[in-house]
């Protein structure tokens, strides 16, 4: 495309409206009508922004081609930007005749050396202690309570709920759901309530419930 075309099609586009107008209206009037001037991103713009975005990466990042895959292999050391110190380089990344490892050793098996003066942040008072309600493990139940709160649960699990049980013997709930389980009948009354919340159910409640299970799934199997 040369440079005239350029230069004369959005001229074109332009006054295409008022040739249009002109024919069919008055002059007085074609005089106050004026194109809309609306700008466009084109295609060569954006293709320019694509090329000057797409940044090579550093050759810090990249492995080494000059030897074989074994010996290219390698390990980058890249730490964040801090507070530099010399007891946090590690001997793996400094070759062999490099006077820092004197120096390294030196200064870690130094005596009279602070361990404190090369840390970035000096050690201030800690948060308080979060305080919050631990329940001290009880002991105190017998064979013969384990048998009371099993008869109970079998004789009427909807008023002896797992919380009421565990309130009652001054237990956990999950020792209540292990020493004395929900007989079948109730766990099969349970299953038919919630099948019967689950048909009253819209499609897009089904939908994300459906979702749900599959990505549970799929996060069992490792796929997330």
């Amino acid at each position: 495309m040369d440079v005239r075309s350029l230069l004369l099609r959005p001229a074109s586009q332009l006054l295409a409206p008022l040739r249009c107008s002109s024919s069919s209206a008055p002059r007085a009037v074609t005089a106050a009508v004026s194109p809309p001037l609306i700008s466009s991103r084109g295609h060569k713009t954006t293709a320019r922004t694509k090329r000057a975005l797409k940044i090579s990466p550093h050759d810090s990042f990249l492995p080494s081609r000059t030897t074989d895959f074994p010996a290219a292999d390698s390990i980058i050391y890249n730490p964040p930007a801090s507070e530099a110190s010399p007891q946090h380089t590690p001997f793996i990344f400094l070759p062999r005749n490099d006077p820092r490892r004197l120096a390294i050793t030196r200064l870690r098996t130094s005596a009279n050396v602070d361990p404190t003066a090369y840390n970035s942040q000096t050690n201030g008072e800690l948060p308080p202690e979060m305080r919050y309600k631990r329940r001290q493990p009880k002991y105190n139940l017998t064979k013969e309570h384990i048998e009371e709160m099993r008869r109970l649960r079998n004789e009427d699990p909807l008023t002896w709920s797992v919380q009421k049980l565990a309130r009652k013997f001054e237990c956990s709930t999950v020792f209540v759901q292990m020493a004395a389980p929900a007989p079948p009948e109730h766990l099969q009354w349970l299953k038919g309530k919630l099948e019967r919340k689950m048909e009253r159910w819209g499609p897009k409640k089904t939908a994300a419930r459906e979702d749900r299970k599959r990505r549970a799934e799929m996060l069992y199997r490792g796929e997330l």
